[in-house]
């Protein structure tokens, strides 16, 4: 993968700027880029930003500080190459999620600690729904670096280290509804999952039932 750099200059130190605050599955993230975190955090939630909208082409190291609203050659400042920014930019990502995914594995784990096994699927319909809206950038920019992973290596490394904990997530909620092969199982969970989260994102149209059913699909595929 090719680095970009911008002319370097030499910023201040790190200083308080806005971002994200943290959410509740009851009240959604606001947009990153509105509660206070450090200068390189801004920087990260910039290039999210720029994924989301102009693609992996689009992620230069101007483009960053241009969204950020930072002097020329900060972004260089705290990430010498691309390859550097692309990669804290995925654990950026993971992070961002890393929050509401735990919440989903509570909520199913408790849906499933009682026999018969009973989905409230209206609520976790709801509750991805929140998710998923109100880190739309993050959705779209991962989808970005997913297909980049293919022809990247770099790329595809990096995703598939953020990912393990979200794929060990998929395992722990494939066993509780009695998987036999929790591996197995927990893959297509999550690719199932990603075809829906795909069609969530990518639509200006959502139909409500859609996310419904198709998150009812997903479970199935380890109940039936």
């Amino acid at each position: 993968m090719p680095h970009v750099n911008d002319p370097d200059s030499t910023p201040s130190e790190p200083h308080v700027v806005t971002s994200a605050a943290p959410v509740t599955p009851d009240a959604p993230a606001p947009v990153i880029g509105s509660g206070r975190v450090d200068r390189r955090t801004l920087m990260l939630d910039a290039s999210i930003r720029v994924l989301a909208t102009h693609g992996l082409r689009g992620l230069t190291h101007r483009a960053v500080q241009e969204e950020a609203g930072l002097p020329n050659g900060s972004v260089t400042y705290y990430f010498k190459t691309r390859d550097q920014l692309i990669l804290a930019v995925v654990e950026r990502m993971a992070a961002l999620d890393r929050e509401y995914a735990g919440q989903v594995t509570h909520e199913l784990m408790r849906m499933t600690a009682v026999r018969p096994i009973v989905i409230d699927y209206v609520e976790l319909a709801r509750f991805m729904r929140v998710w998923w809206d109100a880190t739309r950038d993050v959705q779209l920019a991962r989808l970005e670096l997913e297909l980049a992973g293919a022809r990247e290596p770099l790329v595809r490394e990096a995703l598939i280290r953020c990912q393990a904990e979200f794929r060990g997530l998929a395992e722990v909620i494939a066993l509780a509804m009695g998987s036999t092969n929790a591996p197995l199982d927990g893959h297509v969970m999550l690719a199932l999952l990603q075809g829906v989260l795909f069609d969530h994102v990518t639509r200006d149209d959502n139909d409500p039932q859609v996310l419904e059913v198709g998150l009812r699909r997903v479970i199935e595929s380890v109940l039936l």
